[in-house]
């Protein structure tokens, strides 16, 4: 594989004009054919290109084998090593037949699990559970182990989403609604071989028609601390995948995401207002975010892991609506990004305040990525805000943030864009 070629700088300080949106096409593979005018030095190029998409695809699949299967042997040992008193659901009358709803079972089983010294309540391989959505309130010391399917409801059996609230910020109303909700909970593991389905696709066709209709997250993780999720495979979101919100000293930890390209703001793990947050060898192959990390975090690390399709690693979107939001002290290292759109990606809205500041890019090893780093102080998607985006002064300020050890190869001719304010321009050192 080549080194990263085009080591093209596309930097801009505009003058918070207002951008215009792209218009693209998607083709059937997503690849474009060369038109029959192409020189035969053109028509080459284009063709060593594809060979080198092809092993990117290659080296993916034999990558994807390997960590799967490390994800599902360090489950089985972990399950093996620990002397736990074990509760199954299937005891508090579960059916496991994916029809019937375990929402009473699994719940009797949690409170079986109440006071019980190193309790594990168990939803058991050979099984899926249908849940209506779940909240564990206040719970600590427990363990959630599932080693069997966990699968939402269809759409149409879902209540109803909160009330808006006009005084929380954008991102805030968009995490309110979640399948599987851990809140106020210390010590609390959720573990397993196993998977939870979001049975996404119907909610995805309508968000196209009309992305003001809130969408369920999968898991989220409000207001607690020292919880621990791991090995688990997430699957088809309705919309965002794993959220951590307003937590700390959380740990995900080889978990495996899976929802396919073209998919409605189904980003694989997002960190917002939270601190001390580990993302550690993690496999992500999303239609948006693989990570994002939001407004008001600060100490995430991201370690290692896959990161597939998807749009990378991005910190923000910050200041929409004109609010004050900052994210600070992130490190994304040794991380291997396969065909995503970006790689690592700071993101802000015109007309909004706050900082990016000490942010650290290190070791990252992109193949058949469209630009592997983007600083974007103009952000303004059709799908968070309708009609033009207005002209701003006011700016999210981008500072220290440092990239090194980039490697791999791209296919946009463009290796860094730089799209920063007049008002304040972002600061970025790659070495």
């Amino acid at each position: 594989v080549p080194a990263l070629l085009c080591a093209t700088l596309a930097a801009a300080a505009w003058p918070g004009r207002p951008r215009r949106r792209r218009s693209t096409v998607p083709l059937a593979d997503g690849w474009p054919r060369p038109p029959p005018t192409l020189t035969p030095a053109q028509l080459e190029i284009a063709n060593q290109k594809r060979k080198w998409v092809a092993g990117a695809d290659a080296a993916y699949a034999k990558d994807a084998r390997e960590h799967d299967g490390e994800r599902e042997r360090a489950a089985q040992a972990k399950a093996a090593s620990t002397q736990r008193t074990v509760i199954s659901i299937m005891d508090h009358g579960a059916k496991g037949d994916g029809v019937a709803d375990d929402k009473a079972a699994f719940e009797a089983a949690v409170a079986a699990a109440r006071g019980v010294n190193r309790a594990v309540v168990l939803l058991p391989a050979g099984h899926t559970f249908l849940l209506s959505p779940i909240a564990l309130v206040e719970e600590s010391e427990l363990e959630i182990r599932i080693d069997g399917v966990v699968r939402a409801p269809v759409m149409e059996r879902w209540p109803r989403p909160p009330q808006e609230d006009a005084s929380l910020s954008a991102e805030r109303q968009r995490m309110r609604y979640a399948f599987l909700e851990l809140r106020y909970c210390r010590s609390l593991v959720i573990s397993g071989a196993g998977a939870i389905e979001g049975r996404g696709q119907p909610w995805w066709r309508r968000r196209k028609r009309r992305p003001e209709i809130r969408a369920p997250a999968l898991l989220v993780i409000r207001e607690s601390s020292d919880c621990v999720v791991r090995y688990l495979s997430l699957v088809e979101s309705p919309f965002y995948h794993v959220v951590v919100l307003d937590s700390e000293r959380i740990k995900l930890d080889r978990l495996r995401v899976a929802t396919p390209s073209g998919s409605v703001n189904t980003d694989g793990i997002d960190v917002l207002a939270s601190s001390d947050v580990t993302i550690s060898k993690c496999h992500v192959s999303t239609g948006d975010d693989n990570v994002a990390i939001k407004e008001g975090s600060r100490r995430v690390q991201v370690l290692g892991g896959l990161f597939h399709k998807g749009h990378g690693l991005s910190i923000g979107s910050l200041g929409e609506r004109h609010t004050e939001q900052s994210v600070e002290d992130v490190l994304l290292e040794n991380v291997r990004f396969y065909r995503t759109s970006n790689a690592a990606r700071v993101k802000t809205w015109q007309g909004g305040r706050g900082h990016v500041r000490n942010v650290t890019f290190l070791n990252l090893d992109v193949r058949a990525v469209g630009q592997p780093l983007v600083v974007d102080q103009f952000y303004c998607p059709a799908s968070q805000h309708r009609g033009t985006c207005a002209n701003e002064t006011d700016a999210v300020a981008v500072t220290d943030v440092t990239v090194s050890g980039l490697t791999g190869w791209h296919t946009s001719g463009v290796a860094a864009m730089l799209h920063c304010s007049q008002s304040k321009p972002c600061g970025v050192v790659a070495t």
